[in-house]
C-alpha cells in the first residue's frame, strides 16, 4: 500500500510595517526667519549688532537720524497744545454767550484733529529705531551707517532667524498613516555627528497624502541640548520614531 503523501506549505506572513522599525532623512529647520527693513525714509546713524549677535524682541539694532521727526514732533505737539487753548477759551466764551455753539463746536472739531496728528507724529518718530521683532539669531546684516533708507521700499537692513522652535520635517509612505500621531516620540541623530542625538515630539501630521509621492507629511519638534551645539538649523538628521509609550 502506498501511503499518499501530503504536502505542507508554510505562508510566511510579513508583520505591518510601523514607522519605528525605519530612520527618515531630514535637516533641522526653525519656524520663522525674519527680514527687517526701515519704515521711514533717513539716514541710518548707528547699528548695534552684527552677524551672530543674539537678540531679544525689542532690542534695539539700528538709529536713524531723528532730528526731522523730532521736529516734527514738537510742531504737532505746539498745535494740539495751541488748539486746547482756543477750545478751553471757546468754552469760556459760550456760557457767557460771547460765541456761539456752531463756532465753539469748529473749534473742538480742530483740537480733536490735533490730538491724533500729534500722536502720529510720535509714532512716525518711534520708527527711527529699528527693532528686533522676535528673538533669534542676526544672520545677515545689511545695513550701514550714513546709509539713507527710504519709506516703503523694504530694502532689507537685517536678517533675523529664530533659534526655537527647532523642527524636523519628514515624508511617510501613505501606508503609516495610521501608526503616527501628534504627541509620539522620536529619536534624531545627528548625521555627520552619530553621538549627538537627542529626541523630539510628533508636532504636526498632514491631514492629507501627497498622490504623487504617495507621502504623508510630518513634523517634529526637536528637543534642544544645550549641550550638542551643533544642533542648529540646516543640520542633516536621522529621525526615528519611537513605540507608542516610549518616554
Amino acid at each position: 500500500m502506498k501511503k499518499a503523501l501530503r504536502t505542507i506549505a508554510l505562508l510566511l506572513v510579513a508583520a505591518p510595517s510601523s514607522a519605528d522599525d525605519k530612520v527618515y532623512p531630514s535637516h533641522l529647520m526653525v519656524d520663522q526667519e525674519v527680514t527687517v527693513a526701515a519704515r521711514i525714509t533717513g539716514i541710518i546713524e548707528t547699528v548695534q549688532v552684527d552677524r551672530g549677535t543674539a537678540v531679544t524682541p525689542g532690542q534695539i539694532l539700528a538709529t536713524i537720524e531723528p532730528r526731522e521727526y523730532d521736529a516734527a514732533v514738537r510742531q504737532a505737539k505746539e498745535d494740539m497744545d495751541l488748539k486746547k487753548i482756543e477750545y478751553d477759551r471757546a468754552e469760556t466764551l459760550v456760557s457767557s454767550n460771547v460765541m456761539s455753539p456752531q463756532d465753539r463746536d469748529e473749534k473742538r472739531a480742530q483740537y480733536q484733529v490735533a490730538v491724533p496728528t500729534w500722536e502720529r507724529a510720535k509714532a512716525v518718530r518711534d520708527y527711527t529705531v529699528i527693532r528686533a521683532p522676535i528673538a533669534g539669531i542676526v544672520t545677515e546684516k545689511f545695513a550701514r551707517v550714513g546709509e539713507k533708507v527710504i519709506e516703503d521700499k523694504f530694502d532689507p537692513l537685517f536678517k533675523i532667524t529664530a533659534t526655537e522652535p527647532l523642527l524636523a520635517r519628514v515624508y511617510l509612505p501613505e501606508e503609516l498613516l495610521l501608526s503616527v500621531k501628534v504627541g509620539d516620540r522620536a529619536e534624531v541623530v545627528a548625521e555627520r555627528f552619530p553621538d549627538v542625538r537627542t529626541t523630539g515630539e510628533v508636532q504636526f501630521v498632514s491631514p492629507s497624502v501627497d498622490a504623487g509621492s504617495g507621502t504623508f507629511q510630518v513634523i517634529v519638534r526637536v528637543r534642544r541640548d544645550p549641550t550638542k551645539a551643533v544642533l542648529r538649523p540646516g543640520l542633516s538628521v536621522k529621525v526615528r520614531f519611537l513605540p507608542t509609550g516610549t518616554r
